[in-house]
């Protein structure tokens, strides 16, 4: 497919461009709005000819939802191997009715971890009860918040777009949520997928022992970071902040929820002090009220080091993408501890200097969407908002 070069960034397009090199993507498309990124899922799925795996946090049934379960569906009456995970939590409100679509149109459908209460319904052995909702409410806080598609094991998209029609100016009247997706092509796909049916014949806590006494294999990849277990968490925390050291220009940041540990503020803040250009976008109003009040904790230590901090004020920012000089990250992990520790995640990452520059464009043109935060106007916050946001910070774990 022929690059082509968009002069001016607009948050309803997406950019596509082609990898010159076999050490990145064979191809890679960025998409800054749903509208853009459902069409060219939908179009994918169209033209699946084998099967169609896909994840999703947040499945809702509205309108867009609808769009997406006939798009497979359609897919799945063709003789598509169709399988969907959503995560018990994040699609609560729908699961009901997902099943039965999905039953109905011959999709295969698993709901990651169901609250306990939930279970209540589907339990045939009530002898069971107890011994099954304690264990659910000990699994309660490790989530799926992984927002990804595979296609025929060649094609993926990755992001932090859910399936809800916030996402997409269509429905919203033009206030859609400020989000990133990235579609691509490559062999490291395979990985995703592998990671995929892993998780999708995990069926209970024996199976998980099991696996444990297996022989491990790292189920990641260079370019496709999966958190699927402690050491890989660890391990990609750790190469992380080693790129965050690494940094020689700059370090842009844009992320839904930014309630760092430690060793992160730490790293950043010494990148910051060596003249690195270091920016973190926020958003000034999240779809969790407090987190804004949580994340402000931070901001003195981090303005006192040179570090530029913009609130998103247009709409809600929900993006995940980081760019380290000339390095692209775009996937569903945000800068906490529940990211970064907990949920199952997913990051693709790229050096492809076409689609780097366009990730850098989109920030720029965020930016003039953002108030900056100034070391004196954080001064002037509300008592109340920064002192429930200091307290807040000892929940930080479950964040």
């Amino acid at each position: 497919m022929k690059a082509r070069q968009v002069s001016k960034i607009t948050t309803s397009e997406s950019e596509q461009v082609r990898s010159p090199s076999t050490d990145d993507w064979k191809r890679i498309e960025l998409f800054y709005c749903g509208d853009e990124y459902f069409k060219a899922l939908e179009k994918r799925i169209e033209g699946a000819v084998s099967h169609i795996y896909l994840e999703s946090y947040i499945f809702a049934f509205d309108r867009l939802g609808v769009r997406v379960v006939d798009a497979l569906g359609r897919a799945a009456g063709r003789g598509v191997d169709v399988r969907v995970i959503v995560d018990g939590v994040g699609s609560y409100t729908w699961i009901g009715k997902l099943v039965e679509e999905a039953k109905a149109r011959g999709i295969a459908l698993k709901v990651f971890k169901r609250l306990p209460w939930q279970r209540i319904y589907c339990w045939r052995r009530f002898s069971n009860l107890l011994l099954n909702f304690k264990q659910g409410l000990t699994q309660l806080n490790r989530r799926t918040h992984r927002k990804l598609c595979v296609i025929d094991g060649t094609q993926a998209f990755v992001g932090s777009m859910n399936i809800i029609e916030y996402h997409c100016n269509e429905y919203m009247n033009g206030d859609a949520w400020r989000d990133t997706g990235v579609y691509i092509e490559g062999d490291e796909v395979g990985v995703l997928q592998r990671d995929f049916i892993r998780l999708w014949r995990k069926k209970d806590r024996r199976m998980m022992l099991k696996g444990r006494l297996r022989k491990r294999r790292v189920v990641s990849g260079n370019r496709i970071k999966l958190n699927s277990r402690k050491n890989l968490r660890e391990q990609n925390y750790l190469d992380l902040l080693v790129l965050l050291l690494s940094a020689r220009k700059r370090v842009w940041i844009e992320t839904a929820y930014f309630v760092p540990d430690r060793r992160l503020v730490r790293a950043l803040r010494t990148v910051a002090e060596s003249g690195v250009d270091v920016r973190i976008m926020v958003p000034a109003q999240a779809d969790v009220f407090f987190i804004p009040w949580v994340a402000s904790a931070f901001h003195r230590g981090l303005l006192q080091a040179g570090i530029r901090i913009f609130e998103y004020t247009k709409t809600m920012l929900h993006a995940k993408a980081i760019l380290i000089d000339e390095y692209g990250v775009v996937g569903s992990s945000n800068l906490n501890h529940r990211s970064l520790f907990h949920d199952l995640e997913v990051d693709v990452h790229f050096t492809d200097r076409d689609a780097v520059d366009s990730l850098s464009r989109q920030f720029l043109h965020d930016v003039t969407l953002c108030r900056e935060i100034a070391l004196d106007s954080w001064h002037h916050r509300p008592f109340l908002q920064r002192g429930i946001g200091s307290v807040l910070l000892l929940f930080r774990g479950v964040l």
